[in-house]
């Protein structure tokens, strides 16, 4: 049997949900010389207890808002950790205060550029704290997305984010239309200008009949035209998910984690690319010979 709420009940329960979110914000409420610290992804179960959870009207997602914290006080090393969980990307601007206390003002003071190459950065949280800092410079890392609390920032005027393992551009292009200079080449994002030169170490490669070998172990990025000071690496990241055309099924198949096996004897050709798109600056073809 189904039940079905009268108005006047559905009224009363709605207040009832109204004055405990109500409730669940007032938490959060500190003094004047406070600043809110909000988070723009959806939280996880390794957040610190001392946070609230409103809940919002899409029922599939909460709103994580960190307790405020004061911009004069000085942050211990769990503060900090709260604030930027990226453990490389704090400690960069933490050598920005040797032998002093670190408050958040004081990060927010920071002015000029951000130099923060081959630290193998992988998360930007908490990049929107850093309010004065111009020209950001996070070539060859490991950054992975940008997080939207970026578009916050009011001074930036040049970020480099080159070599590094973004996939999506739109937080990118937002900034691009807000007259920010984006440095975003050799990445993945969709986007033939802004991908790797793709490289395989083999054009011709033999296997034997049920020999498998793994996508990864066959390419690399191709990164000659870049000067060596970068530091840059031919590594590719593990996540990547790959496009691939093998030209017949009967001799190549294409197994679990991207493992290519040689299925029966015969010549195969097999197009490995990082779009769907094809694009030839980032696909490589390689021919397969399967023997007995």
């Amino acid at each position: 049997m189904q039940y079905k709420l009268l108005p006047t009940a559905k009224m009363k329960y709605i207040k009832f949900c109204s004055i405990v979110i109500m409730i669940a914000s007032l938490t959060t409420i500190g003094s004047n010389e406070t600043i809110p610290c909000f988070s723009d992804t959806i939280p996880t179960v390794n957040k610190p207890d001392n946070k609230t959870l409103i809940y919002t009207t899409d029922k599939n997602a909460y709103t994580q808002i960190k307790n405020e914290i004061p911009i004069n006080k000085p942050l211990s090393e769990g503060d900090l950790k709260y604030l930027f969980p990226d453990a490389n990307f704090r400690n960069v601007i933490i050598r920005n205060f040797k032998n002093q206390e670190i408050t958040l003002d004081k990060i927010a003071d920071l002015s000029g550029e951000f130099y923060a190459t081959g630290e193998n950065i992988e998360s930007l949280e908490g990049i929107s704290y850093l309010k004065s800092i111009e020209d950001f410079i996070f070539w060859n890392n490991n950054i992975k997305t940008i997080p939207a609390e970026i578009l916050r920032l009011k001074n930036i005027k040049s970020i480099n984010l080159a070599n590094n393992y973004i996939t999506n551009g739109d937080i990118i292009n937002k900034l691009i239309d807000k007259k920010v200079d984006v440095n975003c080449d050799l990445n993945f994002i969709k986007n033939k200008s802004n991908q790797y030169n793709l490289s395989s170490y083999y054009k011709t490669l033999t296997l034997n009949t049920g020999e498998e070998i793994s996508i990864d172990k066959l390419l690399y990025k191709n990164i000659k035209s870049y000067h060596n000071y970068w530091e840059p690496t031919k590594e590719i990241s593990k996540n990547i998910k790959y496009m691939i055309s093998i030209d017949d099924s009967k001799i190549i198949t294409l197994e679990e984690n991207f493992k290519l096996k040689a299925a029966s004897k015969g010549n195969c050709r097999v197009k490995i690319s990082l779009d769907d798109n094809f694009y030839k600056k980032s696909t490589v073809t390689i021919n397969i010979k399967v023997k007995d």
